[in-house]
């Protein structure tokens, strides 16, 4: 799977949580990686938006950043 497809399908998981406030829309999608997306897909999507600018909607970034290895 692309980076580019990784970043669409996380953008889209982030617009559904829209009808929440925004920090909890982060949790949500930060939540959802981490329990259904394999750890390649996270590390794939973890790489895309280290690049730079990877596309990803404001909400998808910070649950992203959630991602990063302490």
């Amino acid at each position: 799977m692309s980076a580019q497809d990784l970043v669409r399908m996380v953008n889209q998981i982030a617009v559904n949580q829209a009808y929440l406030p925004e920090d909890e829309a982060v949790d949500v999608v930060a939540s959802h990686l981490t329990m259904f997306w394999a750890p390649a897909m996270r590390t794939d999507l973890l790489a895309a938006a280290a690049s730079g600018d990877a596309g990803l909607n404001e909400v998808a970034m910070r649950a992203v950043q959630q991602l990063q290895p302490a």
